[in-house]
């Protein structure tokens, strides 16, 4: 039994906001993406040949998305498991 109990419920909580805001932010990444054939691409001209569009994600971004999830994945399950070490 731990000494302090109601820590256990402070990082379930901060693991649930954490988690939330996590999802949060990565529907916003992924909410401006457009596939091929989904309505009109924005594109524009500038001086100097500059050309503007909406491209789709990087595929590093996708990767530190999934990296970032699959970390806070494991860590919650270890702390859960083994609890936090002092």
């Amino acid at each position: 039994m731990r000494f302090f109990p109601l820590l256990d419920i402070q990082y379930v909580t901060l693991a649930f906001f954490m988690g939330l805001g996590g999802l949060i932010a990565i529907w916003l990444a992924f909410r401006g993406h457009r596939r091929e054939g989904e309505g009109q691409v924005e594109e524009g001209e500038y001086p100097d040949g500059i050309r503007i569009g909406r491209g789709p994600i990087p595929p590093l971004l996708v990767l530190v998305y999934a990296g970032f999830l699959l970390w806070a994945l494991a860590y919650a399950i270890k702390v859960g498991i083994m609890g936090p070490s002092f």
